[in-house]
């Protein structure tokens, strides 16, 4: 969840009922809007529920708009490349290398990432992504502050990978995620952030619950 200083709240994939590391519940939570990186149910997870329940903004590509459109939940559709400037920032979705299809199996259009730029922030959350070449274009296109890694391997970038994105984008500070939920993506964030670090940039390992002032 991103919170600006006007209060506005933004979750990014609540997946929370499923998940053992989850600290909240999704009736706990107020929020404004939720950005969607793509269909599966460990990052759509809670989003009906908690859109229904805070009369809440879906913000994702245009197949998953449709798809949660019909289920009663207000949507703005994007796509990969478009941006749109809303009442907190900017936000701009970008490639992601990954599928996307619903529990139920609805295809969800395209994986994506998502640059959000609040204030005189640039966050870039990769969603579930291998490792590609354009990273590079898209630190060159944005000035990075904070993003947001996958590190567990088997669906997404390992650490070694991972490593290598972030020289590639460049930002300032390299948070790891999507990382011991399930068995088959357990990594170790400390080594993560060795390797960052020897690099000479700056990592926070973030636990569930916690929060950074950016």
């Amino acid at each position: 969840m991103l919170t600006t200083v006007e209060n506005v709240r933004i979750l990014i994939d609540p997946f929370l009922l499923r998940n053992e590391l989850a600290p909240l519940k999704p009736g706990e939570l107020k929020v404004e809007y939720i950005i969607l990186t793509h269909a599966h149910g460990d990052h759509l997870g809670d989003t009906v529920e908690i859109a229904k329940q805070n009369d809440a903004t879906v913000i994702c590509v245009s197949e998953l708009a449709n798809y949660l459109s019909k289920k009663g939940i207000r949507t703005h559709a994007m796509q990969i490349g478009g941006a749109f400037r809303f009442s907190f920032g900017r936000v701009k979705l970008v490639t992601a290398l990954h599928g996307s299809m619903t529990p139920d199996g609805v295809y969800g259009g395209l994986a994506a990432g998502v640059v959000i730029a609040i204030g005189d922030k640039t966050i870039y959350h990769c969603g579930d992504t291998g490792i590609f070449g354009d990273l590079r274009l898209i630190g060159e296109l944005d000035s990075i502050d904070y993003m947001l890694v996958p590190i567990g391997g088997n669906y997404t970038m390992d650490i070694a990978d991972a490593i290598v994105a972030v020289e590639m984008v460049k930002p300032r500070i390299a948070i790891p995620m999507h990382y011991n939920t399930f068995p088959v993506i357990v990594a170790d964030p400390e080594v993560f952030a060795e390797g960052i670090r020897k690099a000479g940039r700056e990592c926070v390992i973030m636990k569930p619950g916690e929060t950074i002032e950016i």
